[in-house]
């Protein structure tokens, strides 16, 4: 993730579910969930993945983290840093191109 100023949209072979207190991720591959890779979303994984629908930069986002999470800029920035090259090993966002 090289600029705030990016946005990014969501998979759509990912289904987010939440299940009991349990937030979770189910990568889809022929309409099937494939159980073998569920990945669990905490609280501000969760909230980052609702808000990564193509109309968001990553700049509103991250002022949305420390408003919502009442942390500073900085711990917002490596949060959503981190969280973002976690979604983007597994295939689960793609950046959105300038126009788009």
């Amino acid at each position: 993730m090289s600029s705030l100023e990016m946005k990014y949209r969501r998979n759509e072979h990912f289904v987010f579910r939440k299940i009991g207190d349990e937030m979770i991720l189910v990568p889809i591959k022929d309409n099937v969930g494939n159980m073998g890779y569920i990945y669990n979303l905490n609280e501000l994984g969760a909230f980052i993945w609702q808000h990564l629908d193509g109309s968001n930069r990553l700049v509103e986002i991250n002022k949305m983290i420390s408003e919502e999470f009442e942390v500073s800029d900085q711990e917002a920035k490596e949060d959503l840093r981190t969280f973002l090259g976690d979604l983007e090993e597994i295939g689960a966002i793609s950046e959105m191109k300038h126009g788009a």
